[in-house]
């Protein structure tokens, strides 16, 4: 028994090892502070403060609290004394937490989670804070949840009738004027879009240009080209173009048949699961 024991209690701490030794993939996110909030009660018989410290930061998600955990007091004072000097801080998130940091107004996380950087001479993938130039990258990790469709018009009203539509069918519309924009979104997270809908009228690269990198990035994804009515020749050039692509539809919307074309080109979930496993 004594030997089996000893033998079990090896094997058990060789598994903890293992899973110990695996490291926690977490990102980086990048916010800008506005406002810190910090208080310290000291009950009689406590050896310690008990602390209540957060900062409230500006996001591309919008106005966020973080609240600051953890027992760290030397690194806790070193951040306090930091952001007299600086604004830029990045926030790391553990993967399973994303969703959730970016859909809650109040995010717990421990204190050495935060770290000061100086956004003059530090960025991500070339991106500031707040930099609108470089909209497609900074704006790509605010989407939060699953069954969004990407909408890319430039006409403010048809794409508000459009997301009427997709939201009464469950979905979330994604509003986007600008193709590199909305090509950094979806490019950044392909797996949170059900579809994407691209008027033809399109400045900069172009809807055609367009549904060229979408089909690069992701070759499944349903497509649907909105070419307006009259357009005979522009739809005849698009379907041309995008005939060996099964996922490109090209058609004028009309919005009294938008849901049944968008639930004709979604496929169920068990659908392409059994054509997966048949193919």
């Amino acid at each position: 028994m004594t030997r089996y024991f000893k033998i079990s209690m090896a094997l058990m701490l060789m598994f903890v090892l293992i899973v110990t030794a695996v490291p926690c993939r977490a990102r980086d996110f990048m916010v800008e502070f506005v406002e810190e909030n910090y208080m310290e009660n000291q009950d009689d018989y406590a050896q310690s403060p008990v602390i209540y410290h957060s900062f409230q930061v500006r996001s591309h998600a919008g106005l966020k609290m973080l609240v600051l955990t953890g027992e760290h007091h030397e690194y806790r004072g070193w951040l306090r004394r930091y952001v007299a000097q600086d604004k830029g801080f990045i926030v790391k998130v553990p993967d399973n937490e994303i969703d959730l940091f970016i859909s809650s107004k109040v995010y717990e996380t421990d204190v050495t989670n935060v770290h000061p950087f100086n956004p003059a001479t530090w960025s991500m993938k070339g991106s500031h804070v707040f930099d609108t130039k470089n909209v497609s990258d900074t704006q790509a990790w605010i989407i939060a949840g699953q069954g969004h469709i990407l909408v890319l018009d430039q006409n403010n009203k048809r794409s508000e009738l459009i997301d009427t539509v997709v939201k009464r069918m469950g979905y979330i519309g994604m509003i986007s004027g600008d193709p590199e924009a909305a090509l950094g979104i979806f490019k950044n997270q392909p797996e949170k879009f059900k579809m994407i809908i691209v008027n033809y009228d399109m400045p900069g690269m172009g809807s055609e240009a367009f549904v060229d990198k979408l089909l690069q990035l992701d070759h499944k994804i349903p497509i649907l080209v909105e070419t307006g009515y009259n357009n005979e020749n522009l739809k005849r050039q698009y379907l041309s173009k995008f005939s060996g692509a099964g996922t490109v539809t090209v058609t004028p919307v009309a919005l009294n048949r938008l849901q049944q074309t968008i639930k004709t080109l979604i496929k169920p979930e068990n659908e392409i699961a059994e054509q997966s496993v048949n193919g």
